[in-house]
């Protein structure tokens, strides 16, 4: 997620639990179309207000991605500033402030649920008060955004933070509980899209950084590294950059290859596409995002060494990238691609997070699904479709997988309506948890009805209780709450009954 829309989204997200759990309207009011909490699909239009409704916590601030260590048995949860609701010393959430953030971990059990959620890795404090470039300890995560494991269940933390002059990418080894820097992006961008394939390849980005950097990192960039594999691989810690690196990327081990740039134009596009641009649904260019996101490898070839990747645009209305890569001695070859089509869904809603599921398809999550009671929150919608858009119609996590020239799209509503910073699945393709982004937040589960098919789940809320104190030692215990079971089918023409 973005920095620079951090806190109107919180008032934002504030709000919507505010107008949905307090005041709910009545659909098709005046100046929006939010449903009351009595209607038969609130758990997943509204889920958060619903599940507040039934007892579930909303307090969690600021979460962040989740990943299963589906190995391992565990779960690891960024919170990347722990602030608001967490420490104000009211609710069920009352510990110390940090503004640094925390990693969380938590064992699952046999069937992947989880009760307990304990701290990991705990951000260093200040180290500079007078508001300097490093005001969390640079020898320390700051701000984290989001979460990976690697073969050896080693856990990747990457940054979204401006408590640090570099965002950094670190290998936490739960082992020996070393922490050690990885990588670091350009100056004024957030390390986003770390995704480690399954043959040791590390895919990641950089968003929005400043357009005075070297080339190419004066604009958004997807990166390969060649040479290092993250499956097998030690390396030594890179240092903290300094001078004319602090306005490139830079990785501890391996090269790095800039394998698409925002605005270039994608080669061999059919519909000759650019890379990050945001088309309207005729096909005409609204604007050019300079903030890829999530990224999705789905390889074709059993080695890896060729598939597709798709990369998220965090911007509204958003996008993803599709791009075709064949590996060589050398690096890897774009054959093609283009941007992913959403016509067929009404568009797609700030493409933060990502996850690739058991069945090898993509899963793009929109984050801060807009608020129903005032149709402005759409605009930017409304424009892309070339009529009045429906709130409704974002705040999923949205299943993406190639098909031929263009892509099956598919928005999971049966998996809940939030603020969908990623979702992550267990071994037993049915259970999905997941990051809801944002301020006065919740944790949510959701389970399928069969393995490998999401169209019909079970939506759980979780009811939390604090335990060990305020300090390093806290632990929050889980208890789940039932919302709801629904199909994609009876949610969605829900939807359309609140079309305007």
């Amino acid at each position: 997620m973005k920095s620079r829309i951090i806190l109107s989204t919180l008032v934002l997200l504030f709000a919507t639990v505010v107008l949905s759990f307090v005041l709910p309207v009545a659909a098709q009011d005046a100046t929006g179309n939010m449903i009351p909490l009595d209607h038969p699909f609130a758990a997943f239009l509204e889920s958060r207000a619903y599940g507040a409704s039934l007892g579930a916590t909303a307090e969690f601030n600021k979460m962040e991605w989740v990943v299963v260590d589906n190995t391992n048995m565990r779960l690891y949860m960024a919170m990347s500033d722990i602030t608001g609701a967490m420490t104000d010393g009211t609710g069920e959430i009352s510990v110390d402030e940090n503004r640094c953030g925390i990693v969380y971990y938590a064992d699952l059990a046999e069937d992947y649920t989880m009760s307990e959620l304990h701290p990991l890795v705990i951000g260093g404090g200040p180290n500079n008060t007078d508001d300097g470039p490093n005001r969390c300890d640079v020898d320390s995560i700051s701000n984290p955004d989001g979460v990976g494991v690697d073969a050896m269940g080693r856990v990747w933390i990457w940054e979204d933070s401006g408590r640090h002059h570099n965002n950094m990418i670190w290998v936490y080894n739960p082992a020996d509980q070393s922490l050690k820097r990885w990588g670091y992006v350009p100056a004024g961008g957030e390390v986003t899209g770390v995704y480690i394939a399954a043959d040791g390849t590390v895919f990641f980005n950089v968003q929005h950084p400043d357009a005075t950097n070297l080339y190419p990192y004066n604009a958004g960039v997807v990166m390969v590294v060649n040479g290092f594999n993250a499956n097998t691989d030690d390396f030594e810690p890179i240092a903290v950059p300094e001078g004319d690196a602090q306005l490139r990327a830079g990785v501890a081990a391996g090269e790095i290859q800039v394998i698409a740039r925002v605005g270039d134009p994608i080669p061999n596009s059919y519909s000759g596409d650019v890379f990050g641009g945001i088309y309207d649904v005729t096909g005409s260019l609204m604007f050019v995002s300079n903030d890829p996101d999530g990224n999705m490898w789905l390889p074709t070839a059993e080695d890896g060494s060729e598939g597709w990747l798709y990369t998220n645009m965090e911007t509204i209305p958003g996008g993803v990238g599709r791009l075709y890569l064949i590996k060589s001695e050398t690096g890897w070859e774009v054959v093609d691609g283009q941007m992913v089509n959403f016509s067929g869904v009404n568009g797609t809603w700030t493409n933060c997070g990502s996850s690739v599921t058991p069945w090898n398809t993509g899963m793009t999550s929109e984050e801060y699904e807009p608020i129903a009671s005032d149709f402005n929150n759409v605009a930017g919608m409304s424009e892309y479709v070339g009529a009045d858009a429906n709130p409704y119609d974002y705040g999923w996590l949205v299943e993406l997988s190639p098909d031929g020239l263009d892509d099956e799209v598919t928005k999971r509503f049966a998996l809940g309506r939030f603020s969908h910073e990623n979702g992550t699945f267990a071994a037993d393709e049915m259970t999905v948890y997941h990051g809801d982004d944002g301020a006065n937040v919740m944790l949510f589960r959701s389970v399928a009805a069969e393995a490998g098919d999401l169209s019909t789940a079970t939506l759980y809320a979780g009811k939390v209780t604090q335990m060990g104190g305020t300090g390093a030692e806290h632990y929050f215990q889980i208890e789940w709450i039932e919302l709801g079971t629904a199909t994609d089918a009876d949610i969605e023409a829900a939807i359309r009954e609140l079309d305007r």
